[in-house]
């Protein structure tokens, strides 16, 4: 059968085409979307050529050591990662701010770094090879400053509306992180641990010179509080509400595990892993919402577009994973396809939940709102707990229940209080 499309049909088609290549907020996404999927396939290879060349144990010790590493960065950066999208476009002096952002989210790093290792010998774990020699504890502090680094970096590009930077960066990471593994194989799980971060360090450098050359920053460090009136308030409530909304991937996996046992751990884990794509479009589009509105752009104006491209994106993708979601769990093992499909079917209808919510966040985070962020956040972030353990019988398709009733929640609040204040929320220009 041959579907033939009239010449009026092809102008509309090529007329879109064309103004979603025009607008830099579709552009933006673009980037930032296509650079989370190049890092989760490159990603994968990576740990499937460690999972040939390392032990099971050495393995497992690096997966660990990088969580450490990445919770260390995470409380470090102090929610100047997604503050400075706010707040550089319309700052007097970018270079003076970044530097002084990143100076002091490396402090934390150095100090929480430093934390770490002092508990550490403590407690009977395998991680201990972190503090074994001052060398080890040396490349540690390290990593979490390249850890820090990137995100500031990636965040500045899109703070500058340029995320093709940030998709190149993401390359050189990818690339370079497939062949350190066959080097560095003597140091075991360590090894895998440098191979990570020594390639993320010279994304870092990258990303350093494409700072400086293209956008005049003098990379400098300066510890000053000055530069940074008005936005540590602001930094610490949105690293409060983001501390909220990741609570449920953090206790989750703990509670599923406790309640159904390991089997049915791994089976959320994978399906989680796909559902996380729906729920990266949607935060590549809102990262550009905050970084567009911050050029003095109408807020209503962005929210259109940003909803235009999670129409355009997210609409094919849910539809997508609902009918293939039986046949691409299988490739992991029938028991996957037979105990979660179910679980991510809910959670790609719950998707289009979360988007809303995404927008409705990024919408008080553009006007300094973060004490009503930070509660909405926690009441969510409960909800999906609660109601995870509220349907326990109804195995692994209850925590897709709860996920979607907690979103809903959620929502609810959200759009209460956008209506109620929407003068203020929905129609100011969005400038600081």
């Amino acid at each position: 059968m041959r579907i033939e499309i009239d010449g009026s049909s092809k102008k509309i088609m090529k007329k879109l085409i064309k103004r979603f290549l025009s607008e830099s907020i579709f552009i933006n996404s673009s980037y930032l979307l296509s650079g989370w999927i190049l890092l989760s396939v490159f990603g994968l290879v990576f740990w499937t050529i460690c999972a040939h060349l390392y032990t099971d144990a050495q393995v497992g010790i690096a997966t660990a050591l990088l969580a450490a590493l990445n919770l260390i960065s995470s409380l470090s950066l102090m929610g100047f990662e997604l503050s400075i999208i706010r707040v550089l476009p319309g700052h007097p002096d970018k270079s003076m701010l970044f530097n002084v952002c990143l100076s002091i989210a490396s402090v934390f790093g150095i100090v929480f770094s430093l934390l770490f290792m002092a508990i550490l010998p403590h407690y009977h774990t395998d991680l201990h090879i972190i503090v074994s020699n001052l060398a080890t504890r040396f490349f540690f502090i390290l990593f979490v400053l390249i850890s820090v680094a990137d995100y500031m970096y990636s965040n500045t590009f899109v703070a500058y509306r340029k995320s093709k930077f940030t998709l190149r960066k993401n390359l050189i990471f990818s690339i370079g992180k497939l062949a350190l593994p066959f080097m560095l194989i003597a140091f075991g799980a360590y090894g895998i641990l440098s191979a990570w971060m020594l390639s993320l360090g010279a994304a870092v450098i990258y990303s350093m010179a494409v700072l400086s050359r293209r956008f005049n920053h003098s990379l400098t460090p300066r510890l000053a509080i000055s530069p940074l009136r008005g936005m540590i308030r602001y930094s610490l409530g949105i690293y409060v509400a983001s501390f909220a909304e990741g609570l449920p991937v953090i206790v989750l996996p703990i509670l599923i595990i406790n309640i159904y046992g390991p089997a049915k751990s791994a089976y959320y884990y994978i399906a989680m892993m796909f559902a996380t794509f729906l729920f990266t479009i949607s935060t590549s589009a809102t990262q550009s919402l905050l970084a567009e509105a911050s050029h003095n752009i109408k807020l209503t104006k962005v929210i259109k577009k940003v909803l235009g491209f999670l129409v355009f994106l997210l609409t094919p993708s849910i539809i997508f994973l609902i009918v293939v979601s039986p046949y691409i769990l299988k490739i992991f093992g029938s028991a996957y396809s037979s105990e979660a499909t179910g679980l991510l079917r809910i959670l790609a209808v719950a998707s289009v939940l979360t988007a809303f919510n995404s927008i409705a966040r990024t919408i008080f985070r553009i006007n300094y709102r973060t004490f009503p962020l930070t509660i909405v956040s926690f009441i969510g972030a409960v909800s999906i707990i609660s109601f995870t353990y509220f349907f326990r019988n109804y195995g692994l398709d209850g925590v897709g229940y709860a996920w979607f009733l907690g979103e809903a929640i959620s929502l609810t609040c959200y759009g209460s209080l956008i209506f109620y204040d929407r003068k203020r929320l929905l129609f100011a220009i969005a400038s600081s």
